[in-house]
């Protein structure tokens, strides 16, 4: 299904015809004479046609997007922004009311799945801080006009969050090839046929993918909306529209636009969480693992090869029995950021469980990594610290996979023989590099 919409209207042959459309659409569909308050856990949105005679406070109170179907013949029943979210004239196409529903649910599942990740993170400690509009940004205009579209023009001036940047289409091909676009509105007035390839080129394009795009039409094309909009721009504006719908609608779309990219990023954060180690900050066991899979391939197909450091710090249960676990936990993220400041930016530094650590190192010499490896038990052995008193020391063990090696290092099980390297370097006495052989 679509989503579940809500159908108000008095009159029984009009509400039906608009039910059917939106069934053969598959929405699920429930037909009421008044919206009722707090609706918002039943239904997707509200839809008021012509014949609904419900007042401000019913709408708004039944707490989800409403888009109203306007008759034309007498000024709008609902304030666009304040009452309802879209509107639309009943003459026009059928697939412009779904491709709307469509959208509008869209934007409502996106802010409420929004609300509830920031909550989840709120408490996790990752929310960011929401800047959106916290400065004037750009809104590309693409015409082959001297000016603005009449009914852009109206509202250039009117404090507006957001300036317009007039620019032909040749100009707009060279700003979109240079950096990313929040906001396009291509006027349709002037481009004619040619929107319909310019609106399947910016969806297509990486830097106006997740960009709201709108177009302005004329009134005599007002007919060819639910094409635009199935094409993939978000809305439609005509040219005799008001100059607070305009306002509404660029805002509203820009910040759906804000929203989805928060939602990006929240994944990000997820996908960031799912892989790290929240004490230390490093990769965890599961990154590592399917990390040194990836290694192992490119070196295998491109000559190269991997080298593991398996690290362990010595007589950590020593530490959290002497000073307590919270110095245990200060320990373990002075080595981790003694570990990552020391390596290459090209390798990777992972806590794979309790003290112990790995670090991979790609297509690095063999006397570089024993170098590296002395180094980081220097490094450690000279970390002052105020939770303990002493010093921290590290073992390492050290293999390598090299695919072009007659002799030895064919094994891709490098993990398991550096692990073995280093359990000799604690047998051999702690804090110094073993190296694994397999003779």
């Amino acid at each position: 299904m679509s989503g579940h919409v809500l159908l108000i209207g008095s009159d029984a042959a009009d509400v039906s015809t608009y039910a059917d459309r939106l069934q053969e659409a598959l929405f699920r569909v429930t037909i009421a004479p008044l919206p009722r308050p707090n609706i918002e856990d039943q239904y997707d949105c509200l839809v008021l046609t012509p014949s609904a005679d419900c007042g401000i406070d019913l709408v708004n109170k039944a707490n989800i997007p409403a888009l109203a179907i306007e008759c034309g013949a007498h000024t709008p029943r609902f304030s666009l922004g304040h009452i309802i979210e879209d509107r639309m004239h009943v003459s026009a196409h059928k697939r412009e009311l779904v491709a709307r529903i469509r959208a509008m649910i869209r934007r409502h599942h996106a802010a409420r799945e929004l609300k509830l990740r920031e909550g989840t993170n709120r408490a996790l400690g990752f929310n960011e801080a929401n800047d959106a509009f916290s400065h004037q940004k750009t809104c590309y205009v693409v015409t082959r006009a001297q000016t603005l579209p009449p009914v852009l023009q109206q509202i250039s001036n009117a404090g507006a969050p957001f300036a317009f940047d007039l620019q032909t289409p040749e100009d707009f091909q060279t700003t979109l090839a240079r950096k990313k676009i929040d906001a396009v509105v291509i006027d349709d007035t002037d481009l004619g046929e040619r929107t319909a390839n310019t609106l399947l080129d910016l969806r297509a394009h990486p830097n106006t993918r997740y960009a709201a795009i709108l177009c302005v039409y004329g009134q005599m094309h007002r007919h060819n909306a639910f094409e635009s909009l199935e094409l993939g721009a978000d809305d439609v504006i005509v040219n005799n529209d008001t100059d607070s719908d305009v306002l509404h609608r660029l805002t509203l779309h820009w910040r759906a636009k804000d929203t989805n990219d928060a939602l990006r990023r929240s994944n990000q954060i997820g996908l960031y969480a799912a892989v790290t180690d929240t004490l230390t900050g490093l990769f965890n066991r599961r990154y590592a693992m399917t990390h040194l899979h990836h290694l192992c391939d490119i070196a295998k197909s491109k000559n190269g090869s991997v080298t593991a450091l398996m690290i362990d710090i010595d007589h950590f249960k020593q530490v959290n029995d002497t000073f307590g676990h919270f110095a245990g936990d200060s320990v373990l993220m002075a080595v981790a950021e003694t570990l990552k400041s020391t390596v290459r930016a090209s390798d990777l530094v992972a806590r794979i469980g309790g003290e112990e650590f790995v670090i991979l190192l790609p297509d690095i010499k063999e006397r570089d990594a024993k170098r590296l490896a002395d180094r980081l038990c220097k490094s450690v052995r000279k970390m002052k610290l105020d939770a303990i008193t002493g010093s921290i020391t590290i073992s390492i063990g050290v293999s390598r996979y090299d695919p072009t090696s007659l002799i030895s290092y064919a094994n891709s099980d490098i993990l398991e023989q550096a692990d073995t390297a280093l359990y000799t370097a604690k047998r051999n006495g702690r804090d110094q590099v073993s190296y694994y052989s397999q003779f």
